[in-house]
């Protein structure tokens, strides 16, 4: 009789060790994501929780890594383990652990998503309401957790040790899925249906939340474009005249937050009450016209005003430079207004600095280019958010389409021969590309982690240089 077992098992070991060879692509295609994946996502853990400052985004994606990291550790080694003994999988207990942690990553990575979505609706969609904190994000990492276990504790139950008929007769193998005890009712329908009708949910949202994103993203592009062709590119001067007190110095001015308004043929100027010296010497009371020209040209606008003391005399130019924060035009009322703090600036001799001063005001317009800036990080962080939840989507419809064909054809793969047999074990586990695939995103569209990834890399260089030659 113990001989007749013997034999049995030697030819399960035979066909099993086939098999094996069979799945070899597959195992090769699990364990480059698992390496990746593995050293990926500590890269990743590492750098946005000690080196990106603490938020709402870097700390969900901290989380989505762990969980990614998760499995890597625990579910893609043990995948690996499933397909080298196909036939001979008898550890009940590493069966149900690692299907329960395959669940449990999936619905915490999903509901993560969710987060992350609604974090960025709110950022781009809504900038001037109330945002979510730091605290809420907790909470809402902590529910996720809580509602993936509640939704993966069911894995315990129904997956286990199942008999595998093989090619030889009266050989049966044991491999891990639905158990034997419980394959026969409609519970893993109805645990798979619900798992399923949630991912279409989630799904759906993350498709209308995006899209509405998208929408007003693009408002925003064309209305910053009406903007930009509304200024004009070639200079625009408009010319008035007004009595300014001369002064009888050659120090550098100062230009004071004081304001005085001048009524202009297409607008209101309000400029500095007065430039004085920066020593505080009195002010000579001479009355001098001053001609006050305005320019805009690209984002430059600027601002100059000369006067004569006396007739005859030469003309010349200073120079001032003043920060476009000091500029602030009201298009309402047709106001612009310089209001800089005090500010002591150089001015250029004039051929004779008795006779005038002539000042420069020349100012940039970063208000543009930051809101543009700002915005496009936010858009920038919108698409690598987008971008890793179309991953995770695309990556487990074609688990989900197996899944249920598995479903309903009860012990079909165990049908499937060759190519095909290596090319459903592949599939069915494509939901790993997402814990893979997420470093890889943030490598490419995220600067600053690819810039502290090649700086950990410098310094693990010169700290290797540095123990060699020691």
């Amino acid at each position: 009789m113990s001989s007749y077992n013997l034999t049995k098992h030697e030819l399960l070991v035979q066909v099993n060790d086939k098999v094996a060879e069979t799945l070899i692509p597959a195992m090769i295609f699990v364990g480059t994501l698992m390496i990746v994946g593995l050293f990926g996502n500590i890269l990743v853990c590492y750098i946005f929780s000690t080196k990106f400052k603490s938020g709402t985004q870097n700390f969900m994606i901290v989380c989505l890594a762990v969980s990614d990291l998760l499995a890597c550790v625990i579910a893609m080694p043990t995948e690996i383990v499933d397909m080298r003994y196909y036939y001979m999988f008898d550890s009940v207990f590493a069966c149900k652990l690692f299907r329960f942690v395959n669940v449990l990553c999936a619905m915490c990575s999903i509901l993560i998503l969710t987060t992350i979505a609604v974090d960025r609706y709110i950022k781009v969609c809504r900038p001037l309401g109330r945002q979510m904190a730091l605290r809420e994000s907790k909470l809402c990492v902590v529910g996720a957790l809580t509602v993936g276990i509640l939704l993966s504790w069911p894995a315990l139950f129904i997956y286990g040790s199942r008999s595998a008929e093989t090619d030889i007769p009266g050989v049966v193998g044991i491999d891990c899925s639905t158990s034997d005890s419980i394959k026969d009712t409609l519970y893993p329908l109805i645990y798979n249906c619900v798992l399923f009708v949630g991912f279409i949910c989630l799904t759906v949202a993350f498709v209308v939340i995006y899209i509405k994103i998208y929408r007003d993203v693009k408002k925003h592009k064309k209305y910053m474009n009406k903007i930009a062709i509304s200024t004009p590119s070639s200079p625009v001067v408009s010319t008035i005249e007004f009595q300014f007190p001369a002064l009888h110095s050659t120090s550098s001015p100062t230009i004071n937050a004081d304001q005085h308004t001048v009524q202009t043929n297409s607008s209101t100027l309000s400029l500095p009450n007065g430039i004085t010296k920066s020593n505080s010497s009195s002010l000579q009371n001479l009355d001098a016209p001053i001609t006050i020209s305005e320019s805009v040209n690209g984002n430059e606008r600027i601002v100059s005003f000369k006067t004569e003391s006396s007739p005859g005399s030469k003309s010349s130019v200073d120079t001032v430079y003043v920060p476009f924060s000091a500029l602030v035009e009201n298009t309402e009322n047709n106001k612009t207004k310089v209001i800089p703090p005090p500010l002591e600036l150089p001015r250029s001799r004039s051929e004779d600095p008795e006779s005038e001063i002539g000042s420069t005001i020349s100012c940039s317009t970063p208000k543009k280019k930051k809101l543009g800036a700002l915005l496009g990080r936010e858009n920038k962080t919108t698409v690598i958010a987008c971008l890793i939840t179309t991953v995770f989507v695309l990556s487990y419809l074609p688990y989900l389409g197996l899944v249920f064909a598995a479903i309903f054809n009860k012990d079909f793969d165990h049908q499937l021969k060759g190519s095909n047999l290596a090319a459903f074990n592949l599939f069915i586990r494509s939901y790993f590309v997402n814990s893979a695939a997420n470093p890889i995103i943030y490598g490419v569209l995220n600067y600053r982690f690819r810039y502290e990834v090649k700086a950990m890399m410098g310094r693990m260089m010169i700290w290797k240089k540095e123990n060699d030659n020691t």
